[in-house]
C-alpha cells in the first residue's frame, strides 16, 4: 500500500520555539494562508512594571491568544476533546489523506526529537502531524518547540503518549469580512500607544529601561525559581525574553505582508525592526550564558542592561520616526490641496 498523503511542506514559524501551543497553531493555520497574521497587528508591545519591584511577569506578553490566531486564519477548525485513540487515529488518517495538518496533544516523553533529558519525565506537549506512511507506520511531524521539521514518530510511540486531544482544520469557503488594513494607521496607533501619548497608556520604552536597571534582581529571582529544574528548563525570564523577540518577529511578518515594501519609509522601519530582533536575540543568548558553569557573570551583568537600553532607544526612535512620517504627511496635504484632490479623484 502506497503512502496516501503528500508530505506537507510545513516548516515551523520562526520565533515560536518554546511556545508550543500558540506556535503550533500559528504554524498549522499558516498552511491555509497569511490571514492569521492579523492577530499580530498590535503585538509590538512591552508591559508596564507591576507595583512589586521584583515582578517581571508579562514583560513581553503575547498580546494575542490562539483564539485570535484562529479567528483570522483562513480555516475552520474543530477541537476534539476527550477523543479516544482509535477515533483520533481515524481522524488523523482522514485529514492527512485530504492534505490537511493535524495538531495533537501528546506526552513529550514519547517525542523522539526531544533531547534525552526530556525522556526522564512526562510533560504535556503539542505538535503537528503532516504525513503518514502506512508502509513504515510512521508519522512525520512538525514542532516549533525545537524548530523540528519532518521528524518521524512511530504510530506506536504516538499511541503511547497520546493525551486524548486533537485539532483539525479545513479551508474556509470564504474569508472573514476584513477591511483593508491601513498599515500607516496601524503603525501610528501603536507608536502613539507605546510612547504613552494616548490616555491611560505608558511608555513601553521607560518600562524597558526599568527592566534593564533591575535585570540582575530578576535573574536572581529566576534562579531561585529554577532550583527544581535542569539548567536547560524553561523559566519565566527565559520565556519573557523569548516572547519579546517573538512578538517583534511576527509583527515584522505582518508589516512585510501588509505594507508596500517599495515605500522608502516602510523599508526604513522594517530594517530597524530587523535590527531590534537581532539585538533582542543577542540579549537572550547572553542571558542563557548566565546559566553556564564557567560564564563570566560579572561581565554579562555589566553589559546586558546597556544592551537592553540601547534596544529601547532604537525602538523609541522607530516610534518617533512613525510619528514624524505622519506629521510630514499631514503637512504635505495641507500645503498641496490640489495634489490631494488629484490623488483622491484617481
Amino acid at each position: 500500500m502506497s503512502s496516501f498523503s503528500n508530505l506537507l511542506d510545513l516548516k515551523p514559524l520562526s520565533g515560536f520555539d518554546w511556545s508550543c501551543f500558540n506556535g503550533n497553531i500559528a504554524t498549522a493555520v499558516s498552511y491555509f494562508g497569511d490571514n492569521y497574521l492579523q492577530a499580530f497587528a498590535h503585538s509590538w508591545t512591552f508591559s508596564p512594571m507591576g507595583t512589586d519591584p521584583m515582578s517581571y511577569d508579562m514583560l513581553g506578553h503575547e498580546s494575542y491568544t490562539y483564539e485570535d490566531i484562529l479567528k483570522y486564519a483562513n480555516a475552520n477548525y474543530t477541537l476534539h476533546r476527550e477523543i479516544s485513540l482509535p477515533d483520533a487515529l481515524d481522524n488523523i488518517y482522514k485529514e492527512l489523506q485530504a492534505d490537511r495538518p493535524v495538531v495533537v496533544k501528546c506526552d513529550s516523553f514519547s517525542c523522539p526529537w526531544f533531547p534525552d533529558n526530556y525522556h526522564a519525565s512526562h510533560n504535556t506537549h503539542f505538535f503537528i502531524i503532516v504525513h503518514y506512511d502506512p508502509q513504515t507506520n510512521l508519522f512525520t511531524c512538525t514542532d516549533v518547540s525545537y524548530m523540528t521539521h519532518n521528524y518521524t514518530q512511530s504510530v506506536a510511540d504516538f499511541s503511547q503518549g497520546f493525551m486524548n486531544e486533537i485539532m483539525t482544520f479545513s479551508p474556509r469557503a470564504s474569508t472573514l469580512d476584513q477591511k483593508n488594513t491601513d498599515i500607516d494607521l496601524v503603525l501610528l496607533d501603536i507608536a502613539q500607544t507605546n510612547l504613552g501619548l494616548k490616555p491611560q497608556t505608558y511608555s513601553i520604552f521607560e518600562a524597558m529601561r526599568v527592566f534593564a536597571d533591575q535585570f540582575e534582581q530578576w535573574y536572581q529571582l529566576a534562579v531561585m525559581e529554577m532550583n527544581q529544574f535542569d539548567l536547560g528548563a524553561a523559566n519565566k525570564l527565559h520565556l519573557e525574553l523569548l516572547y519579546i523577540i517573538q512578538s517583534r518577529m511576527q509583527f515584522l511578518k505582518f508589516l512585510e505582508y501588509r505594507a508596500d515594501l517599495t515605500h522608502t519609509n516602510i523599508q526604513c522601519i522594517r530594517a530597524a525592526f530587523e535590527q531590534s530582533i537581532k539585538s533582542w536575540s543577542i540579549i537572550r543568548m547572553m542571558y542563557l550564558k548566565l546559566y553556564e558553569p564557567k560564564a563570566n557573570k560579572e561581565r554579562i551583568f555589566s553589559t546586558l542592561p546597556e544592551k537592553i537600553k540601547a534596544v529601547a532607544a532604537l525602538e523609541e526612535d522607530i516610534a518617533y520616526t512613525i510619528l514624524h512620517i505622519e506629521q510630514m504627511r499631514i503637512l504635505n496635504d495641507q500645503l498641496s490641496p490640489t495634489h490631494r484632490h488629484a490623488s483622491s479623484s484617481r
